[in-house]
């Protein structure tokens, strides 16, 4: 592609010859930018796939072992219960019995 020069009776040749490589520099980085850009997007688009793909995989194992419930919902539960949090009113020092006990399960 050729570009249009106009061109003007006070310009100066050397400007011209900048703004040209300075245009050309910008396109260039633009079309970069674009170019990462749809790279991006592919790559999003791929995985989305490939997750789609498994999910579609174990449904259909757990169907034919005729488990059911929600591949993406499934969470394990933990399995360690929680102790109550001893409290101190209003700043006061709690008693070592309790502190030991903390301390030593």
């Amino acid at each position: 592609r050729e570009a249009v020069v106009s061109t003007q009776s006070t310009g100066k040749w050397a400007n011209l010859t900048e703004k040209l490589a300075y245009d050309s520099a910008v396109r260039k980085k633009k079309l970069q930018q674009e170019l990462t850009q749809v790279k991006k997007e592919t790559n999003f688009y791929l995985e989305q796939v490939d997750k789609k793909k498994m999910i579609s995989a174990i449904k259909r194992k757990r169907e034919e072992k005729g488990v059911t419930g929600d591949v993406a919902g499934d969470v394990a539960e933990p399995s360690a219960k929680q102790r109550q949090l001893a409290v101190s009113n209003k700043g006061k020092a709690l008693p070592n019995s309790i502190l030991s006990n903390v301390f030593t399960q």
